[in-house]
């Protein structure tokens, strides 16, 4: 649940800033059923098939008035992953229109190369956040690194096939024309990494702190 709920607030942010800030429209609606019916759907799935914590059956039983969508797994979702997310993206579009020369209040075409070039940054950021995401969401509470990162093989497999589908949209004459995207360069993508580590980051102390 919180794995799908998470993109919500990094695909509402360039809305929201498009139309407070009169800045270019960082993502577009293709954009985002690429990541909402694309490359979300299988991690998605995989998380469904992840084992049974060896200690679940030491739990006490779920509350019967708690429900499935619940504060915390919101604020979670939305003000901890989602807002990390949401900065990550906001942070590599704009990185990659200052690198182009745009100045601010300058609307850009929807053909225009360097805003091509700046939203398929946006998606790209977005879907290696979501990468690194569906690893956090394995549990609730516990450490990523007490987990394990390959205990999955269907969660491997669907980070591959989301890999491969954002290159394919980025990288790929029928993708670019598709979803409005352009190559960009390797750079840019790695500008996302530091983001994926502060997010990983803030969710351990968050992990660390339940425990």
């Amino acid at each position: 649940m919180t794995y799908i709920l998470t993109p919500n607030v990094p695909e509402l942010v360039p809305y929201l800033a498009f139309v407070l800030f009169k800045i270019p429209l960082p993502l577009t609606i293709i954009q985002i059923l690429a990541v909402d019916l694309g490359t979300d759907i299988l991690p998605a799935l995989a998380l469904g098939a992840e084992a049974p914590h060896k200690d679940v059956m030491k739990n006490p039983p779920r509350a019967r008035n708690e429900r499935l969508l619940h504060w915390p797994l919101l604020g979670r979702s939305y003000l901890l992953l989602g807002v990390t997310e949401a900065i990550a993206a906001m942070a590599v579009f704009f990185y990659v229109l200052h690198a182009g020369g745009w100045i601010y209040g300058q609307m850009l075409p929807t053909d225009n190369a360097l805003y091509l070039q700046a939203t398929t940054a946006c998606l790209s950021t977005i879907i290696v956040m979501q990468i690194m995401n569906v690893f956090i969401c394995r549990h609730p509470s516990e450490s990523v690194f007490h987990s394990g990162w390959f205990g999955n093989r269907l969660l491997l497999l669907g980070v591959v096939l989301e890999i491969i589908l954002i290159l394919l949209i980025a990288y790929t004459p029928l993708g670019n024309s598709m979803f409005g995207t352009t190559p960009i360069e390797t750079d840019v993508r790695l500008y996302a990494i530091p983001f994926c580590l502060v997010m990983l980051v803030l969710d351990e102390l968050r992990k660390a702190r339940l425990r």
